[in-house]
């Protein structure tokens, strides 16, 4: 039975954390600045996230590959640099379950598997592969607080 942990991981803004479970994988990344992320959901209304400097940007795909890790660079982009919006799908939409990578912002963000991919506005919770849920992840200034069973990561250059 694994141990769950908690450790301190620094990353700075220039920098990604990637958590590498067996059947997918998240990228995080600090926000840098203060900006709003747009979120639209199901009922047509638009929810707006604001960001401090230190929060974080989570990408999770449902695959680990350098494929996945590729397009969570590049969704991690469009979110920070670009202020692309986030689009919650209704509850029971026939794309949800063709999402390769869905996405969370704020100062911490909580991973599972027994949420459909897509469909939830709050930011707080992100889905992710079977051995990375019940992770939390909590932004600190030098970078992130990882509680859970995460058994392999990487820092890389942005």
């Amino acid at each position: 039975m694994p141990v769950r942990q908690r450790r301190s991981i620094r990353i700075t803004g220039d920098e990604i954390l990637f958590l590498i479970g067996e059947s997918g994988e998240l990228g995080i990344l600090k926000a840098g600045e203060q900006k709003q992320i747009f979120i639209g959901t199901p009922d047509k209304e638009e929810i707006v996230a604001f960001l401090e400097p230190d929060d974080i940007i989570a990408v999770s795909a449902f695959e680990n590959s350098k494929k996945a890790e590729k397009g969570i660079r590049c969704m991690l982009y469009l979110l920070r640099e670009m202020n692309f919006p986030i689009t919650v799908l209704p509850e029971n939409h026939p794309t949800s379950r063709r999402l390769p990578m869905v996405v969370a912002a704020g100062d911490h963000i909580n991973l599972s598997c027994n949420i459909v991919p897509g469909t939830h506005p709050e930011q707080d919770i992100l889905c992710a592969c079977d051995d990375l849920s019940d992770t939390q992840i909590t932004a600190s200034k030098d970078g992130v607080e990882v509680e859970g069973t995460v058994k392999k990561f990487k820092v890389e250059k942005f």
